[in-house]
């Protein structure tokens, strides 16, 4: 990959005038430690909207984290308490090439073994104590927020090892394909990666121009562990790629309750809708069922469990980044949608639109039937048109 240099040609017959490339190094001061502050102070030069948009918009949190596995250039956050951990390195040091994308897995690792009172305590130790706290930071931003719902968004986030990997350096121009496998390799199923490249010029006058480049960027592959019960009695993990075809049960589900399942969830499958438009509900898992929604990969599931806190609930799900990409959507029109749903409807910014009750609250399976049904109405009359018209906003 390579790049000409730009030229500023003023109007009429100016003369054009050269943008010189400069190299970041130690002269001039324009050092790694220079470009984790230029990031940390200007978090708009960092293209997240390229490299993973549901990761932003950034909000910085500090420098030098320090974690087990060394300090971390850069720590940023985003409302939905999301993680974006960027590690900045002059591409001339040899060791930067590989040594890199070990070091930032080696952070994930650690900040996934982290609390929220964890991660708000090394924050505090690397900021001054007339410095704003991490909840402080995002809700100056977005006063709408409560600190225990953040709170709860980054434990989660933090506990899920859902974070934003970032590489930023100067002048990658060798070996970038295969830093990107490297990369590719080494991922989870957590962790999201991207590697851009900060490309600084002076213009004729002096004055400096900062182009950040999009050089690599993974995808996270969302894979869920569910439970065999094999006919020897034993017990299994499988892991099931959602890209593949998952509207039926492992055929080690015992017949017998697959039957009884099926029977219980019929007089709600059975039910009519109001929206003639919304297709039918089908009988997804052993406690399930769902129906999908007009934007790709999301759908409204309804369960029921068992045991000592057997619930029944209705919620609105998805594959990680099309259930964000809505839940965001939705938001600004949150307390409409609420005001339309039953009472006891919970909205956690990024997270779920949901409901649920104890199985106690009923008297019989025919209530609990019946309530499921008018609440799966209600999600659908509400949020169906509502969904509908994002989407033909978003293709338009």
């Amino acid at each position: 990959m390579s790049y000409g240099e730009f030229v500023q040609v003023d109007g009429g017959a100016g003369t054009p005038q050269l943008w010189q490339r400069l190299p970041l190094g130690d002269t001039g001061g324009r050092n790694e430690a220079w470009l984790r502050d230029l990031l940390h102070a200007n978090p708009s030069l960092i293209p997240i909207g390229e490299i993973d948009p549901s990761f932003g918009p950034l909000i910085p949190v500090c420098t030098e984290l320090r974690t087990p596995a060394g300090p971390i250039d850069n720590v940023f956050i985003d409302r939905h308490g999301r993680l974006t951990l960027v590690e900045c390195k002059l591409w001339r040091n040899p060791e930067a090439r590989r040594k890199v994308v070990a070091q930032v897995l080696d952070y994930a690792k650690e900040l996934s073994t982290w609390s929220y009172a964890d991660f708000q305590r090394q924050v505090s130790a690397r900021t001054s104590s007339d410095e704003l706290p991490v909840f402080s930071r995002v809700h100056s931003r977005h006063p709408e927020l409560s600190e225990h719902q953040f709170a709860d968004a980054v434990a989660r986030a933090l506990r899920g090892g859902r974070f934003q990997l970032l590489i930023a350096g100067d002048g990658i121009r060798e070996d970038v394909k295969a830093l990107g496998e490297l990369i590719n390799r080494n991922a989870t199923s957590g962790y999201s990666f991207g590697m851009f490249e900060v490309a600084i010029y002076r213009g004729p006058r002096g004055e400096l121009l900062v182009q950040p480049r999009t050089l690599v960027r993974t995808q996270i592959i969302e894979r869920t562990v569910i439970v065999v019960r094999e006919e020897s009695g034993e017990t299994t993990l499988k892991e099931v790629d959602p890209s593949e075809s998952t509207d039926s049960e492992p055929a080690s589900i015992d017949p017998a309750e697959k039957a009884s399942a099926e029977a219980w969830w019929a007089p709600v499958l059975a039910a009519k809708l109001d929206d003639p438009e919304q297709p039918n509900f089908r009988y997804y898992w052993i406690h399930n069922i769902r129906g999908s929604l007009p934007w790709p990969g999301t759908w409204l599931l309804a369960y029921r469990t068992s045991g000592p806190k057997a619930r029944v609930g209705v919620s609105l799900r998805g594959r990680e980044l099309p259930l964000l990409q809505l839940l965001q959507a939705l938001e600004p029109d949150i307390d409409s949608i609420l005001a339309e749903l039953p009472e006891g409807v919970e909205f956690v910014p990024g997270s779920r639109l949901s409901i649920q009750k104890d199985w106690g609250e009923f008297a019989n399976d025919d209530e609990r039937r019946e309530w499921l049904r008018a609440t799966l109405n209600a999600f659908v009359n509400e949020l169906r048109p509502r969904i509908s018209r994002l989407r033909e906003m978003s293709q338009g």
